[in-house]
C-alpha cells in the first residue's frame, strides 16, 4: 500500500518499524528510515515503533537497542520534522503475548528515550515528542501505565477488538 493510497482514504499517521514488519518481513533499520522519510515527504505523520526482544531485555540491552533503532530510523530527520513523528515503544516480548512491561520498566525506558532526544536533538524536542507505550495495553493496566510521567499515550493492538476494554482505554484521561 502506498502513502498516496493511504492519504487518499484519510490516513494521517502511518506506523513504521512495527515489530511484526521487522520480524516477519525482515524490515531493517535502514528500511524503516526510508519509510519514515517517505511518510514525512508525503506530508503525513509517522509512528516510529521501537523495542527490544525478550533476550535483549534479559541481557540488559534495552537502551542500546532503542538507541540504535532511533539513530538509524531517524537518520536525516530534522528537529523541525520531529513534530510529525510519534515514537511508540513496544517491547517485542509484550506484543500480543499478554505480557506487559511493569509501569516501572516502561517508565524507565520512556525516560531513557526522552533523554536520547535531549542528547541527539534538543531539550525542546525531548519535551515535545510524543512517546506512546505499546505492548498488551488493556483496560486493566492502562491507569498504571498512563500514570507514568514519560508515557504520553498508548499504541493499542489486540485490546482494540474488545469493545468494553477498548472504550476504557480511549476514555482514559491523564490527571
Amino acid at each position: 500500500v502506498s502513502t498516496s493510497m493511504l492519504s487518499s482514504v484519510g490516513c494521517d499517521y502511518i506506523c513504521v518499524g512495527h515489530s511484526e514488519r521487522r520480524a516477519i518481513f525482515g524490515d531493517t533499520d535502514e528500511d524503516v528510515n526510508k519509510k519514515t522519510i517517505k511518510v514525512l515527504g508525503e506530508g503525513l505523520k509517522a509512528i516510529l515503533c521501537i523495542g527490544e526482544l525478550k533476550e535483549e531485555r534479559e541481557s540488559g540491552e534495552t537502551f542500546a537497542v532503542c538507541a540504535t533503532q532511533l539513530s538509524k530510523g531517524l537518520a536525516g530527520v530534522t528537529a523541525e520534522q520531529m513534530k510529525d513523528i510519534v515514537i511508540a515503544y513496544e517491547p517485542v516480548w509484550a506484543i500480543g503475548t499478554g505480557l506487559t512491561a511493569t509501569p516501572e520498566m516502561a517508565q524507565e525506558t520512556h525516560e531513557y528515550i526522552r533523554s536520547w532526544f535531549a542528547d541527539n536533538y534538543s531539550k525542546e524536542v525531548a519535551d515535545e515528542v510524543i512517546i506512546q507505550y505499546g505492548g498488551s495495553v488493556n483496560g486493566a493496566n492502562v491507569d498504571d501505565l498512563m500514570a507514568c510521567p514519560d508515557i504520553d499515550g498508548a499504541l493499542v493492538g489486540g485490546a482494540s477488538l474488545q469493545a468494553e476494554g477498548f472504550a476504557r482505554i480511549i476514555q482514559f484521561e491523564k490527571k
